[in-house]
């Protein structure tokens, strides 16, 4: 009795069903992952422009203070003065507008400290380095503590975007380091090294413990910390926290500098 021969095709479909099932949801698994990688850059990109438009705000709200509040101040300080000096007016009298202008001249230096804490003019005309450094001697007089900044590292500028992170970071580590670490001396370092910027802020404060420490940013319980690390995530870099009880803190971050140049290793 002669069989029918199968036929290839036919058999070949009816005979791995199960192979072509898996062969379809990994072709889906990969759509749904590039889907996934796309809404995610997506976000980046969203978040980085947010991000944008909030230094744009502080940088705007700044040059009003300083151009706008801070002279009117200035003018009225000079009034003030002119006033007391006036050799005609009664002394009781002197004495009050000599008192207003001490008032005037402290709300004046606080309004210039805030502009400047807001966005530093000198971060956007003389780059990161002198930026930092400025930022050493504020936060370091105010806190009482040594501040050493090390930034001889750096084999190109770093300006823009990534100047302005680089600067919050720090300024919110110093802060931390002011506040809450009691520390006498504080390091902030950046290098350069294969394409990637490296940021060390180490201290010799009283510690804490790290991993409870991240565990808290990661709920949101603590703002600095944990919008440190987002802010460096949605720059493509990484941040890691290392410290203990009685043993200081050190604050590291490492950013990507972009894509090496056509034909380098």
């Amino acid at each position: 009795m002669n069989r029918p021969t199968p036929q290839p095709g036919a058999a070949g479909a009816s005979d791995n069903p199960i192979r072509d099932q898996l062969a379809a949801l990994k072709a889906q698994q990969e759509r749904l992952f590039a889907q996934l990688a796309h809404g995610q850059q997506h976000f980046k990109q969203l978040a980085r422009s947010v991000w944008r438009v909030q230094e744009d705000e502080r940088r705007r709200l700044a040059r009003e203070l300083h151009d706008g509040l801070g002279q009117n101040l200035t003018l009225l300080k000079n009034q003030l003065d002119a006033l007391a000096a006036d050799p005609s007016a009664p002394s009781a009298l002197k004495a009050r507008v000599a008192a207003a202008g001490a008032l005037c001249a402290d709300t004046l230096e606080d309004t210039r400290a805030l502009s400047r804490m807001l966005r530093p003019q000198i971060l956007d005309d003389l780059g990161i380095q002198a930026a930092l450094a400025w930022l050493a001697r504020s936060v370091g007089e105010s806190a009482a503590i040594a501040i050493e900044v090390e930034s001889g590292g750096l084999a190109e500028p770093i300006d823009g975007d990534l100047a302005t992170l680089v600067f919050r970071v720090v300024q919110e580590a110093l802060s931390n380091a002011g506040k809450h670490a009691r520390a006498g001396h504080v390091l902030v370092k950046l290098a350069t090294r294969e394409r990637e910027l490296h940021v060390l802020v180490a201290d010799d404060g009283q510690g804490c413990d790290a991993t409870t420490a991240l565990a808290r940013g990661a709920r949101g319980e603590s703002s600095g910390l944990g919008g440190m690390r987002e802010r460096v995530a949605l720059f493509g870099g990484r941040l890691s926290f290392v410290s203990e009880p009685g043993e200081g803190t050190q604050l590291r971050v490492v950013l990507p500098l972009g894509e090496a140049p056509a034909g380098t290793a």
